[in-house]
């Protein structure tokens, strides 16, 4: 009797301590790209990116127009019956076909390489942000903090903190 009295004294105190730790639970939330879209380093980022799209764009445009002169020189010379022989048309017509592939492979080469290089310059911002996220959570006793998608939440607690404020701060940003 005496070891099931102590028992349930026990499994009291836990309880009134679980309780008590729930009741000093914080919860955040956050909305990342806010803060990453008001980064000074962004600009940066993006005139990278709009140097390295203007690049890859002036040279995909000097081989749409040399296939388009290629194009045009078939067209003129089946107009004019200019061929010499079925082989020569055959030859303009697989090298007419292998430039726009190449042209075809260069755009999404070019789609890739302007996502990998995205990645790469906007990755050093996402550690800065986290590392934010990862401090005011620690300084502030949170237990969770929660990011808003797309600034689009199913529902929010008013007793879930806003930190967005607090990460701002943090990075030095206005």
């Amino acid at each position: 009797m005496k070891l099931l009295k102590q028992l349930f004294i026990g499994l009291m105190l836990m309880t009134t301590g679980a309780l008590s730790a729930q009741s000093t639970l914080k919860f955040g939330h956050v909305n990342t790209q806010s803060i990453l879209s008001v980064m000074p380093e962004l600009k940066n980022v993006e005139e990278q990116l709009k140097g390295e799209y203007e690049k890859l764009e002036a040279q995909l445009t000097d081989m749409q127009e040399a296939l388009k002169t290629l194009q045009q020189d078939y067209i003129k010379k089946m107009q004019e019956n200019a061929f010499a022989s079925p082989d020569e048309q055959a030859n303009m017509e697989t090298e007419i076909n292998e430039m726009n592939a190449k042209v075809q492979n260069f755009y999404q080469e070019s789609q890739r390489s302007l996502q990998e290089k995205e990645q790469q310059l906007k990755l050093p911002l996402f550690e800065k942000v986290s590392n934010a996220i990862k401090e005011v959570g620690a300084e502030n006793n949170f237990l969770y903090i929660f990011e808003e998608v797309g600034g689009v939440t199913v529902y929010k607690s008013e007793k879930s903190v806003d930190v967005s404020p607090l990460v701002k701060a943090k990075l030095g940003i206005q």
